[in-house]
């Protein structure tokens, strides 16, 4: 499970219970995660808010993730800070969440992303994303060693629509700019051109640290009974160096009791060299 998810977690669950006498009352909640796919690559992260007065949250976050580059033989291992907070009121929410992933001099990620959401009715949620985005990443191609750097930003729609009091379908597409330039440091040899380093290790596991130019979601959750929820979603991901990620995954919710809410799921993804994997994912919240 990745960070945005953690970040975003929140705020969808906090529209569900926009009644509450404060609008915050939802956002004392931990969050933990893990994902694991066939090709060695995982992630691990949690995050806690806490709200601050009647409308207001801070949030916390930490993770770590191990990302094999097949093309270079690389494994890069991440570790990952965020901290974020928003506002709320009866029918609307917006927050900003800051996050930099770090690998020693090999890897740097830094994120700022915000988003807003209003609920116009009962069943209908609406939001729009922002992301701003700089990094650096340092491995080899071809024996080279090459470094590459990145940044841009993004906006992007999102929706949710309560078709019955059991179902609910959503999506959401995000549209990024991005510049990438790639050079040899030790070599002096200037730019190159078309070195997909970037993109090499794209997974569902990783996507987050991956620079895609467009990310199309759609889902749908399925209420079972007060305990039991069924969520089904698709991915599509344009990589920037070229290629696409597809995604199809499948998740339950499980009321634990005592505050507990567990998400186990499974998942198939195809990434840009058109290699297929599996992967498998564990969600687990407590609200007090």
């Amino acid at each position: 499970m990745n960070a945005r998810f953690l970040f975003l977690a929140p705020l969808l669950v906090g529209l569900a219970h926009a009644d509450e006498a404060a609008p915050n009352a939802d956002k004392r909640a931990l969050n933990l995660a893990v994902q694991r796919d066939g090709q060695r690559n995982q992630s691990a992260a949690a995050a806690i808010s806490l709200p601050v007065g009647q409308s207001a949250w801070l949030q916390a976050g930490v993770g770590q993730s191990r990302n094999h580059d097949a093309a270079s033989v690389t494994t890069y291992r991440p570790r990952q800070v965020s901290v974020g907070g928003g506002v709320a009121g009866k029918a609307w929410q917006a927050g900003v969440n800051a996050s930099q992933r770090r690998d020693g001099e090999r890897l740097r990620q830094t994120d700022v992303a915000a988003v807003a959401d209003w609920r116009p009715a009962e069943c209908v949620n609406v939001g729009v994303d922002a992301l701003r985005r700089q990094g650096r990443v340092r491995g080899t191609v071809a024996g080279a060693p090459v470094e590459q750097r990145v940044k841009g930003h993004g906006v992007g729609v999102h929706g949710a629509v309560a078709v019955t009091s059991r179902l609910s379908v959503y999506g959401a597409t995000l549209h990024n700019r991005y510049t990438t330039s790639t050079t040899q440091p030790a070599g002096g040899g200037g730019l190159l051109a078309g070195v997909p380093l970037l993109g090499n290790r794209v997974s569902a596991v990783n996507r987050d640290e991956a620079a895609l130019d467009r990310s199309h979601q759609i889902g749908a959750t399925w209420r079972v009974s007060e305990r039991l929820a069924l969520n089904g979603e698709v991915m599509q991901d344009h990589v920037h160096d070229g290629g696409s990620l597809r995604s199809l995954q499948m998740k339950a919710a499980i009321a634990a009791g005592a505050g507990w809410t567990i998400t186990p799921g499974i998942g198939r993804s195809r990434g840009p060299q058109g290699e297929g994997t599996n992967y498998g994912l564990l969600g687990a919240s407590y609200a007090w």
